[in-house]
Formats: C-alpha cells, structure tokens, sequence
C-alpha cells in the first residue's frame, strides 16, 4: 500500500505541474497603427518620387485634379513642390503644408518638413535671382547710356 500511495501522490503532483499557471510571456502582436502608419510614410514617399520623375503634362494634369477636388491639400503641396514649380507654386505649397501637416503623423511631418525646407530655400534663391537680374539689368542700362553719350562725342569730334 505504500507503494501505491507513493505512486499515487507523485501521479497528482505531476499531473498539478500542468495545472499551473504558465509564466511565459506571449509574444507581442504586431501594432496596427504602426504597420498603417509605416503604410502612409511609404505611401508618401512613392507620390513624392512620382512627383519629382513627372513631366510638365503629367504635373499640369495632376495639378488641375487635384484643385478640382478638396480634402487633398498635402498631396496637392507635394505636387505644388515640383522642382519646376514657380514662386507662387512654392508659395501656396508652403500654406498648405502649414496649415495641413498638423494633421498627419509624426514621420509624415518630418517629411512634410523637408518639402517646407526645400521649398524656403528654393523660394530664397528665387528671391535673390531676381535681385541680381535687377541689378544686372540696371547696370545693362548705364552701360547703354555711357555708350549713347560716347557715340554722341564721337559724333561731335567727327563733325569738328
């Protein structure tokens, strides 16, 4: 009987291991939110390459549906970043990008941002282009009127 009842007992103490309580961790799900928002970055960054490869046509085109429809102000800045874009291209980018970017994630905005900075800068260069065509076609003009008044004294020292 002994036996027996030592055989019994470590039968319950063996089948009770089972029975408690596992203490390892389960493995972390995925988060949702970050695979959509990994998504959308990558989402972002595709338009932005198809924004920077397209043509006149394609950016026109894109431009003119883009305006025809609200609610893609962002993507309507990407397109208003093109590198070929004017100054107030650039300019209305910039507004949008402003008052638009609050609303999207946090790596979204940092690429929003790059755009605002490429932009600034480019707007800046454009600034002092003008600028200095202005000086150019000032000093274009003096010069035209010093030759104008040499011609005029040769003019004069032919005629004596």
């Amino acid at each position: 009987m002994n036996k027996a009842w030592c055989c019994g007992v470590l039968a319950l103490m063996l089948s009770g291991c089972t029975l408690l309580p596992q203490f390892h961790q389960p493995e972390p799900e995925p988060e949702l939110p970050l695979v959509a928002e990994s998504q959308q970055l990558k989402d972002w960054l595709q338009l932005s390459a198809t924004v920077t490869h397209s043509s006149e046509t394609e950016r026109q085109q894109a431009l003119r549906r883009l305006q025809a429809v609200s609610g893609n102000e962002l993507e309507l800045a990407l397109w208003l970043s093109h590198p070929d874009a004017t100054s107030s291209q650039r300019q209305q980018a910039q507004q949008l990008f402003q008052q638009h970017a609050s609303g999207a994630t946090g790596h979204e905005q940092q690429l929003f941002g790059v755009y605002q900075v490429y932009n600034q800068k480019l707007l800046q260069q454009q600034r002092q282009l003008a600028e200095r065509q202005q000086q150019v076609d000032s000093l274009t003009r003096k010069l035209k009127e010093l030759a104008n008044i040499d011609q005029q004294i040769n003019d004069r020292k032919f005629r004596e």
